[in-house]
């Protein structure tokens, strides 16, 4: 149900929205309200769809992420192996000052796992020729070969892993945007529909409930911003 209106310019001056009558404002608001509830469920409908098909999209890339994400997980741990073994075989030798820093430096971002594959070998072969001055043997020891194999297999895994993190990044924050837009819509809805029973109620009734404080101002007394005002400097001066 649509109400007409009668036609007031769009720029109004505070005097000339008081001339107006309680009973035309009140038509006024809910013509309104009965617009946006009118307009609102389409939209409301479409953003569902669209929500449905975001959740589905997020389910899937979520899924891809966390069958990815253990295998990703446990091949860096077997390529850090040979960091115990580095860690442990360089102790057994009296390495100069400068040395001992370097390997150490060196074994902390192998250690790393922003480290790609290739620098991580670099780093490798740097600490086996630092190594090799005092016949420390790296290749020779018994977690080398794991984590050159697991090395490698991380460079074939990583822009998988890569992919799927940032395709459930993104499809997770669009399934929030639209899940906020969705609960924005639905509750401008709902006060929607409860405004219209207030206005239609009110409609039919004298409004006198509604303009108390526009008496007590036309009679001389406090707006009620004022009456607001006054109520927080006694409560001020209380507190003191």
């Amino acid at each position: 149900m649509f109400f007409n209106i009668e036609f007031y310019p769009p720029y109004m001056t505070p005097e000339d929205l008081l001339r107006v009558e309680p009973k035309v404002l009140a038509k006024l608001i809910l013509h309104k309200r009965e617009r946006i509830s009118h307009s609102l469920p389409k939209t409301i409908e479409s953003v569902a769809v669209e929500k449905h098909t975001a959740e589905k999209l997020a389910r899937r890339s979520r899924d891809i992420k966390e069958e990815i994400e253990p295998k990703f997980n446990n091949l860096l741990k077997e390529r850090n192996q040979i960091v115990l073994s580095i860690s442990d075989a360089v102790l057994s030798v009296d390495l100069t000052a400068e040395d001992n820093s370097q390997i150490s430096e060196l074994v902390s971002e192998m250690e790393s796992d922003k480290t790609t594959s290739n620098r991580y070998l670099e780093k490798l072969e740097k600490i086996t020729n630092i190594c090799s001055k005092y016949n420390l043997d790296i290749e020779g020891l018994e977690n080398y070969n794991i984590s050159v194999k697991a090395n490698q297999a991380l460079s074939e895994l990583a822009s998988d892993h890569e992919k799927a993190k940032n395709d459930w990044n993104e499809n997770e924050s669009h399934r929030r945007r639209l899940e906020s837009k969705f609960t924005k819509l639905s509750t401008n809805l709902n006060d929607s529909e409860k405004a219209k029973e207030f206005w239609l109620e009110k409609i039919d009734s004298n409004f006198d409930e509604l303009l108390i404080d526009a008496k007590r101002v036309a009679d001389g007394g406090p707006s009620s911003r004022q009456i607001s005002r006054n109520r927080k400097q006694t409560n001020s001066k209380r507190r003191i």
